[in-house]
């Protein structure tokens, strides 16, 4: 592809979450390249509780090689099925699940008038069970090959997790502060001097700086784009909280008077936070509503953040990973999702390319990682717009000013035909299958967005059949802080999901690379090309 200097060394400057996936990304892709991660040990490292989506498991497996039974054993995550929104209300029978697999939404709506009982997932929900079944004297069988799942993490352990791989992996780590950036004439990037004066020099440069982004954004100068028109949030406080011993299967999210809280169950507590809009509510303010509403909170700290991507993913030779490049909102836990994607995506680019990356590759992955984020705001926009129950001033701004611009036609067809599932070809973002039509159903079928038919297609009898083997299952599903127990017990049955070509991890992971190269050879991405059919 390229036909310049080759690409022998690659610096990744920062590390987090963002550097160390990337590097490992990088390696995995570019075993022959000098990879290297700098960051600074003066930059404590927060011991809080992330949620993913189901893209993350079989990437840690499929694409990083990671041991299951190792992970486990040192991160201890709890899985994720999918999100409980209280969303309108503090009563905890007023919800619904937006659970990771696919099934009946409108059915479910027409029948029950709810969508609680549309997949298994939910209904596991819904009984706070996990897909590991004791029926009658059998031994237990696990449905994790069969079901998609999301994790819980700490990102304390989890970052101790990836310096460890990263070590093994050939990976240099070099422990400094960047004090200077110095560019080459052409106004590529040249080095990075440390705060001793030290120069490193690379010939590709990965910013994984976070919300500073002080290689694309402050030395390459690529603009920032905001959602604040879709996204009104800015601000987050975040804390523990114990729990009565049981690991909920899901993440809630709670509507709040100026924004909405997060619970992520981990095995010995609860994190949470109250992600808010300071233009409607003073940090002050914001803590006490946090304390009144969830009265066992530990101390709590804050974080800034905008809403947005920048212009360019890669600019000359550099590349941002994660916050340096865009950040939304955490209400679907896209975090990470995205920065797996964008490794991704850029370490096949540069596998493929035998010198500099060319114009059309550079132009084909900026394409399809600002597409990734432009669909996920539309698709975030939808949950703001449409949540009619909580009355106070940020609930009535976000229903009446939300720009939905970007998802409006889809909505509209929703409310004259119902179900997108059954009426459009395909919403997905990226061939992820947590934003696709399915998920937009789950969102304005949950919120009673008014429509002028389901657009079922099942019986009623159908419907039900189903419905009750669901509920069949989840009579004798365990509990997740038992499921974790036998799993851990049992490592042969804990690694199923990774085993055999037909296990949803392989499907999924299958599909996702198929999606990364579509965008490298057509130069565009998938979604681009099928929302423009749906449109038509």
């Amino acid at each position: 592809m390229g036909n310049g200097k080759q690409i022998r060394s690659i610096g990744v400057i920062g590390g987090g979450s963002a550097g160390y996936l990337a590097a490992l990304t990088l390696r995995a892709h570019l075993p022959d390249t000098s990879i290297s991660l700098l960051e600074s040990s003066s930059i404590p490292v927060i011991g809080v509780g992330e949620a993913t989506t189901s893209e993350f498991p079989p990437f840690l497996y499929k694409v990083l090689g990671f041991d299951i039974e190792d992970f486990f054993a040192k991160v201890r995550p709890t899985y994720k099925l999918g999100i409980r929104f209280n969303w309108g209300g503090r009563d905890e029978d007023h919800y619904f699940n937006y659970a990771f697999d696919t099934g009946s939404a409108a059915e479910s709506q027409e029948y029950d008038g709810n969508i609680k009982r549309a997949t298994l997932l939910s209904v596991l929900m819904s009984e706070h069970r996990h897909p590991v079944v004791r029926s009658g004297d059998q031994p237990p069988f696990s449905l994790e090959p069969l079901y998609p799942y999301g994790y819980h993490i700490d990102n304390k352990r989890f970052l101790g997790y990836l310096h460890e791989q990263a070590r093994a992996r050939d990976i240099t780590h070099i422990d400094a502060t960047v004090d200077e950036v110095v560019q080459s004439a052409d106004g590529t990037m040249e080095a990075v001097v440390d705060t001793e004066g030290v120069r490193h020099e690379f010939d590709f440069f990965i910013d994984c700086t976070g919300f500073r982004s002080l290689l694309l954004e402050k030395t390459m100068g690529s603009p920032f784009l905001s959602y604040a028109s879709t996204l009104f949030t800015d601000s987050a406080l975040f804390a523990t909280a114990p729990h009565d011993g049981e690991i909920k299967p899901y993440t809630r999210a709670q509507t709040m008077d100026n924004g909405w809280a997060w619970t992520i169950p981990m095995r010995d507590e609860d994190h949470l936070g109250y992600v808010y809009s300071s233009s409607y509510v003073t940090d002050e303010e914001a803590d006490a509503e946090f304390r009144r509403v969830y009265p066992g909170l530990g101390p709590t700290r804050q974080v800034r953040f905008r809403s947005g991507r920048h212009d360019e993913f890669i600019k000359g030779n550099v590349a941002a990973i994660g916050n340096s490049y865009g950040f939304v909102e955490p209400l679907e836990s896209t975090g990470l999702f995205v920065i797996c994607r964008q490794s991704l995506l850029l370490a096949m680019a540069l596998a493929e390319s035998d010198g500099p990356l060319t114009t059309k590759t550079t132009d084909a992955v900026n394409g399809a990682i600002s597409d990734t984020w432009d669909f996920i705001r539309w698709f975030l926009s939808v949950h703001y717009r449409y949540n009619t129950r909580r009355d106070t001033p940020f609930w009535r701004a976000c229903r009446e000013s939300t720009d939905i611009s970007g998802v409006e036609r889809w909505v509209d067809r929703f409310r004259e035909k119902g179900a997108l599932t059954y009426s459009t070809t395909d919403l997905s973002v990226g061939g992820t299958i947590n934003f696709g039509a399915y998920g937009h159903d789950v969102l304005l079928f949950g919120q009673q967005v008014p429509h002028k038919a389901t657009g079922a297609r099942e019986t009623r009898e159908e419907y039900e059949r189903r419905a009750a083997g669901y509920e069949e299952l989840a009579r004798d599903a365990m509990p997740q802080a038992e499921a974790l127990r036998f799993l851990e017990e049992h490592p042969e049955i804990l690694r199923e999901p990774m085993s055999g070509a037909n296990s949803w991890m392989a499907k999924f992971m299958d599909s996702v690379i198929d999606i990364c190269e579509e965008a490298l050879r057509t130069g565009r991405s998938k979604d681009t090309a099928m929302a423009e059919r749906n449109q038509a």
